[in-house]
């Protein structure tokens, strides 16, 4: 690909994968928090739902950590840990080996509420892409596959390998 093409596909890349989670939050989210999570008692945000679910597959983490993962702004996660402590949901712990930051874990209760809501949370998002005709259902797989897959190398890819490829 020469440079032009590449700065082109570079520019569209950007603005496409920009443009896709508002209409994700507007399409799925909003059905997720109506339909399955708005029945805990005080109330659970997409947010809030997301670092459960991290917190899930990873089992303990930073502030910090979860702040990068999500994308979620630092400033706000504070309120939203606090919410998640106040629900019983979470539980924060001072970490030993740096007695300045705060590990996140979830409580026991945290995940039984985890493991009930979770088929109700794919149930919603099953209801959403249902109405897709078949060849669009699998086109929508194999792309998000495929997504998956990219961003995770990126993620994985070391600053000074991006870099070198920009180069190119």
């Amino acid at each position: 690909m020469d440079s032009k093409a590449r700065q082109d596909t570079l520019e569209k890349v950007s603005i496409d994968l920009l443009s896709i989670p508002p209409l994700i939050f507007r399409q799925i989210r909003r059905k997720v928090i109506k339909t399955t999570l708005a029945d805990l008692k005080g109330g659970i945000t997409m947010h809030q739902f997301e670092i459960i679910s991290l917190l899930e597959r990873e089992g303990e983490l930073h502030i910090a950590e979860i702040s990068d993962r999500l994308h979620i702004a630092r400033a706000q996660m504070t309120h939203l840990i606090d919410k998640l402590v106040q629900l019983r949901l979470v539980e924060r712990q001072i970490d030993l080996a740096d007695r300045r930051t705060t590990i996140v874990t979830l409580s026991d209760y945290g995940r039984a509420v985890w493991k009930e809501h979770k088929a109700g949370v794919i149930h919603a998002v099953k209801e959403t892409v249902a109405q897709l005709p078949d060849n669009d259902l699998q086109a929508l797989s194999d792309t998000l596959g495929k997504l998956q897959d990219i961003l995770s190398r990126l993620h994985q890819a070391r600053p000074e390998a991006v870099e070198s490829q920009h180069e190119r």
